[in-house]
């Protein structure tokens, strides 16, 4: 089973096939994981959000239709369960506060882990890992995902687009204005 594609697994999963389950989960927690910490900025609710992204799928796999990659279906989950969690915490915060303060809820960069050592790591430290989450977050929903999701994640433009309902060109553009954003945001850091 370990040799099927992720398609052929879920068609697995829609038979009822447990194990096939078991395998995709495995095969995509990290992934996906990886792309909600920084998404949401907080570890537990990141893993909160993994958790109902398999629950989804699990309710809807007789849904699912192969006109993608899986992996574009499983991101779009996840990312959707991260908007309508931000709605309700902010609808909640807003409806708490008598006087419409509104605090940063998953916005703490301190919050979020350290990313696995790399090549800038190593030369830039943890001041400059802390300002990199910290530019992610400040940065529009959507080209935050852009990034993570291109840069992250490796997804092409193409399925990127699918999983914002956007067009390839649409998210080209973002990216370049993303990464524009957070080159000048870096910039502003280490002056």
């Amino acid at each position: 089973m370990v040799g099927l594609t992720d398609e052929e697994l879920m068609r697995a999963v829609q038979a009822g096939d447990e194990a096939a389950f078991a395998l995709l989960y495995r095969r995509y927690e990290r992934r996906l994981l990886a792309f909600l910490v920084p998404y949401v900025g907080d570890t537990a609710f990141a893993e909160d959000l993994l958790q109902e992204t398999f629950l989804r799928v699990f309710r809807q796999r007789a849904s699912y239709e192969p006109r993608a990659p899986l992996r574009t279906w499983l991101y779009a989950i996840a990312r959707n369960l991260a908007l309508d969690q931000f709605r309700r915490r902010r609808s909640h915060r807003e409806s708490a506060s008598p006087l419409g303060e509104e605090t940063q809820v998953g916005r703490d960069p301190e919050r979020l882990p350290d990313p696995a050592p790399d090549a800038l790591g190593v030369l830039t430290g943890r001041e400059a890992a802390t300002a990199l989450r910290a530019a992610l977050l400040d940065l529009p929903e959507e080209d935050r995902a852009v990034i993570l999701l291109s840069r992250l994640e490796g997804l092409r433009y193409r399925e990127i687009a699918e999983i914002l309902g956007s067009t390839e060109g649409a998210v080209k553009v973002r990216a370049h204005r993303a990464l524009l954003a957070l080159r000048k945001r870096l910039r502003r850091e280490t002056m």
